[in-house]
């Protein structure tokens, strides 16, 4: 079995890697995914900010 820990071959294997295009749609999904988490951390601001409003004043 050949050793694939050796320094020189990860060398030579990164030395032939070839350049993979990326698909728009794959940036269409981050962007995606983006605005989704934007969108749940708005919303968990303003549910924790409409609760903390609602609360009777501490004193």
């Amino acid at each position: 079995m050949p050793d694939f820990t050796s320094v020189p071959l990860l060398l030579a294997a990164a030395a032939h890697a070839e350049e993979t295009e990326r698909s728009p749609l794959l940036y269409a999904w981050w962007a995606l995914n983006l605005a989704v988490l934007i969108a749940v951390g708005y919303g968990a601001y303003r549910f924790v900010k409409s609760r903390r409003a609602k609360r009777a004043p501490r004193g």
